[in-house]
């Protein structure tokens, strides 16, 4: 079973291991390529802002190792960055950031809010894309329950600030959802979530 958790610290072992459980969970026949990341970006992209604020959401990353960027071509281009995170002489998954660009542009940035006391999360921000998006009852629920703000991995518990946003970009509206590994079969096996990420992108796409 493949929890997220390895007792490598080696981007060249962990890297396929993690690659073989996001293949598993959107899905795909073939490998899904992606670059091992040490260090600072290069140059600002849609991907290079959803780091930036997937830092300052997660708190400080001091024993971080390195982060995995995927690129998926199908259903639809996307990108996930997941954040590999020292343990011990081990290491496992943290933080994810999925990135991805809607064809249909808004006027200004859309956030899911954190949920009101014994209520739901809602999008706030721009009125009218809020609005659509709130209408949809099945697509709030999905975003709220991807938008994850703790998990349990390794024995350990992790907690991030909630961050699921829809930002203006030039080719249209930028998603960009940070979340957790999902733990299954009490802790034996884990998901990325990165098949309802995509779901998640054209149910807000097709909203729009």
């Amino acid at each position: 079973m493949n929890n997220l958790a390895y007792t490598s610290q080696d981007a060249a072992t962990v890297g396929p291991k993690v690659e073989e459980k996001v293949r598993e969970d959107v899905g795909a026949t073939t490998p899904i390529p992606y670059e091992v990341q040490a260090g600072d970006a290069g140059t600002v992209t849609v991907g290079s802002v959803a780091e930036d604020i997937g830092k300052y959401f997660v708190g400080g990353r001091a024993n971080s190792l390195f982060t995995l960027n995927f690129s998926f071509s199908e259903p639809r281009v996307a990108q996930l960055m997941a954040n590999v995170t020292r343990y011990g002489r081990g290491s496992y998954v943290g933080l994810l950031v999925y990135t991805t660009v809607l064809s249909k542009p808004i006027a200004a940035e859309v956030i899911l809010e954190d949920p009101k006391l014994f209520g739901k999360p809602k999008f706030g921000g721009d009125p009218a894309v809020s609005a659509k998006l709130n209408a949809n009852g099945p697509l709030v629920k999905l975003a709220g329950e991807l938008a994850r703000t703790e998990t349990t991995v390794a024995s350990g518990q992790i907690k991030i600030k909630r961050n699921c946003r829809l930002v203006p970009s030039e080719a249209g509206a930028a998603l960009i959802l940070n979340t957790l590994p999902r733990p299954l079969k009490m802790g034996i096996s884990a998901t990325t979530d990165a098949g309802q990420f995509l779901q998640l992108a054209g149910m807000i796409e097709a909203a729009l």
